[in-house]
């Protein structure tokens, strides 16, 4: 089982460069190829730093080439530095993105036409970076109707070309669609579901435990699922990330779903630092925890949490 964490990591000095729309226009291509540049550079840094520190699940971030889908971006222009040695060091790895809020599969008219263009430019990104992974979305709305929504978005799905309709996963939200109505979508149209723990709390209509898991993990077919993991931050909205998780409450995430061969992805506001600390704190409870705790931690196969906790 791999951990993995989303976007930014906290132990570099830099951040993603992005910019605004106005700048963009006034600046021009010559402009948005330096912070290409940069950004080429830094998801190298990152992903070597994966690699040293046995972290083998990564999010990439969608603002790599920013506003990479709007029509006044000609991606075919854009130079990828590094691209090679980005491909060379995403072997091994298992790596996804996750476009924006306003990416909808259930969208229709101008909305999905906007959706399909920002799955090609997450598509061509993958492409041109040597990247085979998943472009995780979420169901979208329901636009009062769910059963004509429901055939919306296995159409559009569908009309999708089948080098981004291969890498699609659709997630439960914590809104509108949850787990038991993406199943049907995704079992019909090859997508595969993940879960995501935190969405299934808020909008879930049974314990997670009672999730048919066995048709959930079908619908990935041969390849490894993934799960998403996270808390609820006490302070804020409902659905908001909280910066670090509970070991213990993670440990009765992975009492409640079956097996080991599925993928976990941290969302918390913590990042690496989250699974750096969740690693040391799993390996503590399987060493000196209770046998049933490291009996459920041990056949669990977590990826790096031995190494860790002796770092």
């Amino acid at each position: 089982m791999k951990l993995g964490y989303a976007c930014i990591n906290l132990s570099m000095k830099n951040t993603f460069r992005t910019l605004r729309l106005a700048t963009l226009r006034e600046q021009g291509l010559p402009y948005l190829q330096t912070l290409v540049d940069a950004n080429m550079v830094l998801l190298a840094e990152i992903l070597r730093w994966n690699h040293e520190h046995n972290v083998l699940m990564y999010r990439l971030s969608s603002d790599l080439v920013p506003f990479g889908s709007h029509d006044e971006v000609e991606l075919t222009k854009i130079a990828f530095p590094l691209r090679h040695e980005i491909a060379s060091l995403a072997q091994g790895m298992r790596l996804s993105t996750h476009p924006g809020q306003f990416t909808l599969p259930s969208a229709d008219g101008e909305v999905w036409q906007r959706s399909v263009k920002d799955l090609h430019y997450h598509c061509y990104l993958m492409d041109i970076l040597g990247i085979d992974g998943d472009i995780v979305l979420h169901g979208g709305g329901v636009y009062g109707d769910r059963g004509a929504t429901a055939e919306r978005i296995k159409r559009n799905l569908r009309s999708l070309p089948a080098e981004i309709q291969r890498r699609i996963r659709l997630e439960n939200d914590e809104r509108s669609w949850a787990v038991d109505e993406l199943l049907p979508i995704c079992e019909e149209t090859g997508i595969p579901l993940i879960v995501d723990s935190l969405h299934h709390a808020i909008n879930g209509k049974m314990p997670l435990a009672n999730l048919p898991w066995v048709n959930i993990f079908a619908t990935w077919q041969d390849r490894v699922p993934k799960l998403h993991y996270s808390e609820q931050d006490p302070t804020k909205r409902a659905g908001a990330h909280s910066s670090y998780v509970d070991v213990n409450a993670f440990s009765k995430f992975l009492a409640s779903v079956p097996g080991s061969s599925y993928d976990v992805m941290l969302e918390c506001k913590a990042k690496e630092q989250t699974l750096l600390k969740l690693r040391q704190e799993l390996a503590i409870l399987a060493r000196e925890g209770s046998p049933e705790i490291a009996t459920l931690i041990n056949t669990k196969q977590i990826e790096g949490i031995y190494a860790a906790a002796t770092l």
